[in-house]
């Protein structure tokens, strides 16, 4: 009976990661992720088939996730090559204003 309780848990917790990262709360979704790791460890490998349907929608959620985290990594690696161009761009205005 822990198990499902456990697993309900896991349930619960990684339908709140998925929220946190609709609204890009990423350092929620990791605080959340930490909770969620020591149940997720201790689950065994053997589980009744009422609890396999929950892992199958936690594993099909956490997909969502890792993709959600790609392309905010993606789009956030590109603002941040963009901000450092616009800083080098202004630097040599600078310079050049300065002759």
């Amino acid at each position: 009976m822990q198990a499902l309780a456990d697993i309900e848990c896991i349930l619960q917790l990684t339908k709140a990661i998925e929220q946190a990262v609709a609204v890009g709360e990423w350092e929620r979704a990791s605080q959340l992720a930490i909770a969620r790791s020591p149940l997720i460890m201790s689950l065994s490998a053997q589980q009744p088939p009422a609890t396999l349907s929950a892992l199958r929608q936690i594993h099909a959620i956490d997909a969502q996730i890792t993709e959600a985290a790609r392309n905010a990594t993606t789009e956030l690696n590109s603002e941040y090559q963009a901000a450092m161009q616009a800083t080098c761009q202004a630097r040599t205005y600078q310079q050049v204003s300065l002759l």
